[in-house]
């Protein structure tokens, strides 16, 4: 990902497709978007995770989120949660978390 020191360029769009996916959660949507949402969202986690220690090589705040929201929404063995509201919070959460790292990335790359 890098070239000879060179540093990539953040792309901000699969943090925005993140975001917007987690808040049409509050609409009501037939499981299979849950199944797929499932999917993009752990993509998107994995790949700014890659990305985040390609660049920075070091295991920051960002990195974790990342990684506890890959787990959080993994396809393979999803996490159930008691109380379907609480999903909400973590879905806004979420799109929060992905807001703060285009952020967070604009103000290093100016």
């Amino acid at each position: 990902m890098t070239d000879q020191g060179n540093k990539a360029k953040f792309n901000k769009i699969p943090a925005i497709i993140a975001s917007i996916l987690v808040l049409l959660t509050f609409l009501d949507w037939p499981y299979g978007y849950y199944s797929f949402l499932r999917i993009v969202i752990t993509g998107i986690s994995i790949y700014y995770a890659y990305y985040l220690y390609e660049t920075s090589k070091k295991l920051v705040f960002w990195f974790w989120g990342l990684a506890i929201i890959s787990i959080l929404f993994n396809p393979i063995v999803p996490i159930y949660l008691y109380d379907k509201s609480l999903w909400g919070f973590i879905d806004v959460a979420v799109a929060v978390f992905f807001m703060g790292l285009i952020i967070k990335n604009k103000r290093e790359n100016e």
